[in-house]
């Protein structure tokens, strides 16, 4: 026997206009953008707070964030008056505050949120997307929306409903994954605005230390937070990991915390400026650089990023370079792109309706991927496709038929 047949009666728990699935900087900015349009919307995130790779997974800095308009700007403005945003190259964020903050925001705009809630599969008619299965303590639970937004990094729910997706380079490699981690007592002159690229340090210890081992990242870096004594770090990489399967995923997480407490023992023995140093926390969420992306109506590509095109329906930007952590080396590969424009087209899953896919996982190349992928991009790609999908919802419309003049008049690039 290779597979169990079930028969399940799932209640429906709530009716939504917008359904959004993944609470990271996708989901927060779409969740809030639909809820602000007078939308009825529900948002469901697997842990316990908001943020996602903001604050399960300790990323910052908030990269390209600069210049950009609406709800992101919000952010930053809302996190300033807190003393909450600055830090390293003043563009990062206290941890605890954004959890908050994006909490706040939610309850603003009337969104329903909850937490320790799975995804676990799409409901369909047809081509169309009309709900989702969740997963939580309280059991099997089904809800019905006239739009689902999929912000969950990993296309889960387009892919459940069977849009056509792919993933990785053209060898299905996928980038280097990262397990970010806080320290304390980190020394003196390392300040708040600067840190440190750890790269000659590091080598410098680990020859001191005499075993031929090196850090698994070319480019580490400590990062200070904002009104705190706390640093993060990313340094740990781990590769030719399938983030679709749970178990490599496992590995993954395993193989992070083994990099960071070498590294930490490394320093703390080898270099007395980090003697003191205290390792506080390993993030709960793994960092994926790449994972699945959906075949959309428009796919974005290099040459795009490279000729700094513009769209008759962009809904965001992004002056990121192409970033990639290849899973052949220890290095990262840069390539400096103009600011370019992300299309509403590449938003929509071909051949589908009722559903809408926002964040790294969009319609794209690898190597296009590899630039829109940073939080700042995210967000505003969230923002848009929370208005989109409330417009949708309350003109009884296909994502396809939302008038873009409207659309863009909600958002700001």
């Amino acid at each position: 026997m290779t597979t169990i047949r079930e028969q399940l009666e799932t209640p429906i728990k709530g009716q939504y206009d917008v359904i959004v699935c993944g609470g990271g900087p996708t989901g927060v900015c779409a969740a809030v953008a639909a809820g602000r349009q007078g939308a009825r919307v529900l948002l469901i995130e697997r842990l316990g707070c908001l943020g996602g790779m903001w604050t399960s997974g300790l990323v910052n800095p908030l990269f390209d964030q600069e210049n950009k308009g609406g709800m992101i700007r919000e952010i930053v403005n809302r996190l300033s008056e807190k003393q909450a945003w600055g830090g390293f190259r003043n563009i990062s964020f206290h941890y605890e505050y954004m959890k908050h903050l994006l909490e706040v925001m939610c309850h603003e705009a009337g969104v329903t949120e909850l937490y320790n809630t799975t995804f676990a599969r799409a409901l369909t008619e047809g081509n169309r997307v009309t709900g989702v299965i969740t997963e939580a303590i309280g059991g099997r639970a089904a809800y019905l929306g006239k739009v689902i937004v999929d912000c969950t990094a990993d296309a889960s729910v387009a892919a459940s409903a069977g849009c056509p997706w792919v993933m990785g380079d053209e060898n299905g490699e996928c980038q280097a994954m990262t397990l970010m981690f806080l320290v304390a007592n980190i020394p003196d002159k390392y300040n708040i605005t600067e840190g440190l690229m750890m790269q000659e340090v590091l080598a410098e210890a680990y020859a001191k230390e005499g075993r031929g081992r090196h850090a698994p990242f070319a480019y580490p870096y400590i990062i200070p937070i904002p009104g705190t004594r706390f640093a993060t770090c990313q340094l740990t990489h781990m590769y030719h990991k399938d983030p679709t399967k749970e178990a490599d995923i496992t590995k993954a997480i395993t193989e992070g915390r083994e990099q960071m407490l070498e590294v930490f023992e490394v320093l703390r023995a080898y270099d007395p400026d980090f003697a003191e140093m205290d390792l506080v926390y390993s993030a709960p969420l793994l960092g994926v650089r790449e994972s699945r992306r959906i075949v959309g109506e428009y796919t974005v590509t290099v040459e795009d990023l490279i000729r700094g095109a513009a769209f008759p329906d962009a809904i965001a930007f992004s002056a990121f370079n192409i970033d990639i952590h290849h899973a052949n080396d220890t290095a990262q590969h840069t390539v400096k792109v103009p600011r370019y424009e992300i299309p509403y087209r590449s938003l929509i899953p071909q051949g589908f309706e009722g559903i809408l896919v926002a964040g790294r996982c969009i319609s794209g190349t690898h190597e296009a991927m590899a630039s829109y992928r940073v939080t700042g991009d995210c967000a505003q790609m969230g923002e848009a496709a929370g208005v989109a999908a409330a417009l949708a919802a309350r003109d009884g419309v296909g994502i396809r038929e939302v008038s873009y003049e409207e659309l863009r008049s909600h958002i700001e690039l």
